[in-house]
């Protein structure tokens, strides 16, 4: 307690600096939780993995449905027991569990460099709004911020002679990582090969130990590996429509995007929503808004990384490396089509990129250039959240929100109304008030993990004919025959329809319309034209099955009418028991 007193009284002045960065930050991270909006379709995963009965529940149902690392969704699980499952309370969870990201990212470096690092770095990722973005979001990428950073300090301080205190911080920390986010494995690999070749070069007296502190990680890492590499060799079995290759579509210009995002506060994929939409960053240049609001921070930062990957400073480069060959590892791998990577997949080097780049800044001497290059930056991005049209603080996203009132104020459901979502079905129904949810999901999860949802649709002999040669031409006759299965037919008709009471509603949620309603609404001319040949057979799945539920309820219930919402992207089809 002394030493805590003593130390306060010695620095006090570092105390409040670092406070009052950490309140703006945090006043920041406010300000767009207030402006948010409702929660997008990860965010409802998110939900419906945390919002199982127990614990075992929630591990259970992301092996069941997902390839994500449960420490985050455990985290969340115990949140939403106490402060509640409403969206803010939700986001309040990541917002608390990012926000010493700031103070952290200032000792850390104070630790490894100096305090001049420490206090750049923590004011950039104060400001930084693809930060603080995933700081607001309910996944659980700005707690991975956090862990990665904490990581890649103590990985620095434990080859400087191995102190134990540091090793097993080391070891927690990415252990934790590991089970928090699944492209981890990746990035010790990294860590491996670079630890290995600095220890063999300089400290061979520490060669056993270091293998066998690797060994120890690797045999408590081995669940998650296992986990991970079932869900990979499982998915590439029977994944029939190639969901994640059809969906995230690579390019070679994500890596300008990654500087976008992390070096300055351009964020237009967040803005547009569109994950597949890279721009060329040398391309914009050409305009003078995005040369000085963009342009100028990335060309300093990538400056102040190329200064600290080549300095005398042995902390700076094992700081930097892993995290340099990970994103080579990556980029590769996923331009092979064997990962899928995003921008939001590098949050993993996110915090390290952003404190290399500061390290490698202040250590150019030449008349305190490096010093008034960070001052620069940090004026340039704060001032950019006030000018940018892309700015993430003033547009809400619009999903789901308004189907709660919506449903109750013009559907009205009773808690005996049938619901229907095709599409992600257990998650949607957050956002629905009453109403008992059939179990049949037309998701990824169809032709992945789902058999209850597989074999209430398709007969067991078609789909067991089904492989990847085949799938496209047989599901093709079965779109042009534009005729529903007749299993799935007779199951809605058998387990509900006829079971029904008068007056009971049927109700058919039909989310993310943007694109699958227009499949949907032009099926005659998508036929005729046979554009079918070139659609997403994902997607032409997935409205095909959506056609027929509003097709069978045709056969045996009442219309009640149609509503679309445009400006939400969903659809709601109301039938009733004649």
């Amino acid at each position: 307690m002394d030493k805590i007193k003593i130390y306060i009284k010695e620095n006090y002045r570092e105390i409040i600096s670092i406070s009052i960065i950490t309140t703006l930050a945090f006043v920041l991270r406010l300000i767009l939780l207030n402006n948010y909006g409702d929660l997008w379709l990860d965010e409802l995963y998110s939900w419906y993995f945390a919002n199982q009965k127990s614990v075992f529940g929630t591990v259970v149902e992301l092996i069941k449905q997902d390839l994500h690392m449960p420490v985050y969704f455990i985290i969340l699980h115990f949140w939403m027991k106490i402060f509640g499952k409403t969206d803010v309370s939700m986001h309040l969870c990541t917002l608390f569990l990012t926000i010493p990201l700031i103070p952290v990212s200032f000792y850390s470096m104070k630790c490894l460099f100096d305090r001049k690092v420490g206090y750049f770095a923590a004011a950039l990722l104060a400001i930084n709004t693809f930060g603080i973005y995933y700081s607001i979001e309910v996944r659980f990428y700005g707690l991975v911020f956090v862990l990665s950073l904490l990581s890649a300090v103590f990985f620095v301080k434990m080859l400087e002679n191995f102190e134990k205190k540091y090793t097993i911080a080391f070891l927690v920390t990415h252990l934790l990582l590991m089970y928090t986010f699944s492209i981890t494995p990746l990035l010790t690999f990294c860590y491996g090969i670079v630890g290995l070749i600095f220890v063999y070069k300089d400290k061979k007296e520490f060669l056993k130990k270091y293998l066998k502190i690797f060994g120890v990680l690797a045999l408590l890492a081995l669940p998650a590996v296992i986990f991970i590499l079932y869900n990979m060799i499982y998915m590439r079995m029977v994944d029939l429509c190639s969901f994640s290759k059809d969906i995230y579509v690579f390019s070679w210009n994500v890596i300008f995007d990654i500087f976008e995002n992390f070096f300055a506060n351009e964020n237009y994929q967040l803005f547009t929503g569109n994950i597949n939409d890279y721009r060329n960053f040398f391309e914009n240049l050409k305009t003078g808004v995005y040369f000085l609001f963009v342009g100028i921070p990335v060309f300093i930062c990538v400056f102040g990384l190329f200064t600290s990957a080549f300095s005398k400073n042995k902390n700076a480069k094992l700081f930097l490396y892993p995290s340099v060959l990970f994103l080579i590892i990556s980029l590769i791998l996923a331009s092979t089509g064997m990962i899928s990577f995003l921008t939001k997949y590098a949050s993993i080097i996110y915090s390290i990129l952003i404190c290399s780049a500061c390290v490698g800044l202040t250590q150019i001497k030449w008349k305190h250039l490096g010093i008034i290059l960070l001052v620069l930056i940090i004026n340039i991005n704060y001032a950019y959240i006030f000018v940018s049209k892309n700015n993430i603080f003033l547009n809400r996203r619009k999903e789901l929100g308004n189907l709660t009132n919506f449903m109750e104020n013009i559907i009205k459901p009773e808690d005996d109304d049938l619901i229907l979502i095709p599409y992600s079905g257990s998650k949607v129904m957050k956002y629905v008030p009453r109403g008992k949810l059939i179990h049949f999901f037309a998701d990824d999860a169809l032709l992945l993990k789902d058999s209850e949802s597989r074999a209430f649709y398709f007969d067991k002999k078609f789909y067991s004919f089904l492989n990847r040669d085949n799938i496209k031409s047989e599901l093709n006759e079965y779109v042009i025959a534009d005729k529903p299965f007749i299993l799935y037919q007779i199951r809605l008709k058998d387990f509900y329809f006829d079971k029904m009471k008068k007056g009971q509603k049927f109700i058919i949620i039909s989310y993310r319309d943007n694109f699958i309603m227009p499949l949907v609404m032009n099926w005659n001319t998508l036929l005729i034209d046979n554009n079918y040949e070139n659609a997403n057979m994902f997607i032409l799945l997935m409205a095909k099955i959506t056609r027929d539920s509003i097709q069978i309820a045709n056969m045996y219930l009442k219309n009640l009418g149609a509503y679309y919402d445009s400006k939400y992207g969903y659809s709601v089809y109301v039938f009733e028991k004649r």
